[in-house]
């Protein structure tokens, strides 16, 4: 029996499973999030009722203050005069010291300062001894815990007093503070852990963007229950479109190559005829049947292409190119200048260019070839001075094996697969296409690529 057999007769093991506070499904992270965000209200809520209630103690104790002042003066008032300096330390405890003054010494009596009249409101209260000029807290420093001032007797003497520690600063400003503290706090807090539980969604997104891009990458087993079986199907899905297009794409280029035989036999056969015209149209017929296989093994050799970008001279390419048309007597320019290095697939742009510039020829009648470089990106355009297309079928004539031959010309051939073939390069080096009639007539033909568009991609 090996090292990790299970005895005959014992059950193996249970997994052992893991209790997390992070719930599994999408559902219930969704509701801890929510719970979160309420807790921290609930405890944000808490803290400012204590503060209001403090504000409110305040006030009770400036009364119950006020209170005291009145009974002790009262008590100071109906006592003689020789025995108020020892009554009022009596009277004095640690939350209300007072004592008293004669008007002499009291003296010149400051006056009470504009910013205490709201504190003096609160003191007095509807006790009508403290209204008016008879309460004076001129002893008290604005912006401190402590009050003190005097209260004038009915016989013009004063009883001094101080109040320690009973104020406490509140101000609005203060609350308004603490209220977008706590606002920003259960704000970051949700937006934090909404956060994590949209990434595997974003990821998901990105991911799918892909699908049948040739660039895909199987999600990751990761995120709430739901993301999770979602990942996977997606994952089956791919799989089953990368054996769809591979079987597609292996059966095409299978017939395309395997009637290159019974063509060659055809051909020669034609040799054989005895009657020239019929030859010629046989041989004509054969050739436009080669020219459709190779372009549909053109076009399928690009489903996978394994060629990697690399910086090149994309001047050079189109000069090339358009020197090798001329010089079979074509009518094709070129107009930019002699070096432009770009990230690109040489092969690829090369193919591009030329169905770009048969194109042109075939139904314009010639082609003009022009460059225009930037700091980022380059501009390549193939113009022609023929009929143009119509406006409803540029947006379709990139669609896969679709001709408008009685749009522009009746005389060529092919089987639709050129611009198809353009449109799809153009987009895997991350560039733009796109087709315009001229105002002055003609067809223009625009590729926009990004002269980093590989390292940008990280490839």
């Amino acid at each position: 029996m090996g090292q990790g057999a299970t005895p005959p007769g014992r059950a193996p093991a249970p997994v052992p499973r893991r209790i997390t506070l992070w719930p599994r499904g999408l559902v219930g992270r969704v509701m801890f999030v929510l719970l979160v965000a309420v807790a921290l209200v609930f405890v944000g809520s808490s803290v400012f009722y204590e503060e209001a209630e403090t504000y409110t103690i305040d006030d009770a104790q400036l009364e119950q203050v006020g209170e005291r002042l009145v009974i002790d003066a009262r008590v100071l008032a109906a006592t003689p005069t020789s025995q108020r300096m020892v009554l009022a330390a009596m009277l004095s405890t640690g939350d209300l010291t007072v004592d008293w003054r004669t008007q002499t010494q009291q003296g010149m009596m400051k006056g009470e300062a504009p910013s205490l009249r709201k504190l003096h409101d609160r003191m007095a209260g509807p006790l009508t001894a403290l209204q008016g000029d008879a309460l004076n807290l001129s002893g008290t420093i604005a912006g401190t815990a402590d009050v003190r001032g005097t209260l004038r007797l009915p016989d013009g003497s004063y009883m001094g007093f101080l109040a320690p520690d009973i104020l406490q600063p509140h101000h609005m400003r203060r609350g308004l503070l603490s209220a977008a503290i706590l606002a920003g706090a259960v704000l970051l807090a949700a937006g934090m852990l909404v956060r994590a539980l949209s990434m595997p969604l974003r990821a998901l997104a990105d991911v799918a963007d892909t699908v049948g891009s040739g660039r895909w990458v199987p999600l990751a087993d990761k995120g709430p229950r739901e993301v999770r079986y979602l990942a996977h199907a997606i994952n089956k899905m791919q799989d089953r479109i990368n054996r769809l297009i591979t079987d597609r794409t292996e059966a095409l280029a299978a017939v395309s190559h395997d009637l290159r035989t019974p063509l060659a036999r055809l051909r020669l056969r034609a040799g054989f005829l005895d009657d020239p015209v019929v030859q010629r149209e046989i041989e004509a017929d054969v050739t436009e049947m080669e020219a459709m296989i190779a372009g549909v093994l053109a076009y399928l050799s690009g489903e996978k292409d394994p060629e990697p970008a690399r910086p090149v001279n994309v001047a050079s390419i189109l000069a090339t190119r358009v020197d090798d048309d001329a010089d079979q007597g074509r009518n094709v320019t070129y107009d930019g200048p002699d070096q432009a290095q770009a990230v690109v697939r040489p092969l690829a742009l090369k193919r591009v260019l030329g169905n770009l510039i048969d194109n042109a020829v075939n139904y314009g009648g010639n082609a003009h070839v022009s460059l225009h470089v930037t700091g980022q990106s380059l501009c390549i355009r193939v113009e022609d001075d023929g009929p143009g297309l119509p406006d409803a079928e540029i947006g379709r004539v990139t669609t896969p094996f679709y001709r408008v031959e009685g749009s522009r010309s009746r005389s060529t051939g092919g089987l639709g697969l050129g611009l198809a073939i353009v449109s799809r390069e153009v987009a895997r080096d991350g560039g733009q296409f796109r087709l315009f009639n001229r105002p002055q007539g003609g067809l223009c033909a625009e590729i926009v690529l990004p002269r980093n568009a590989v390292i940008r991609q990280g490839a």
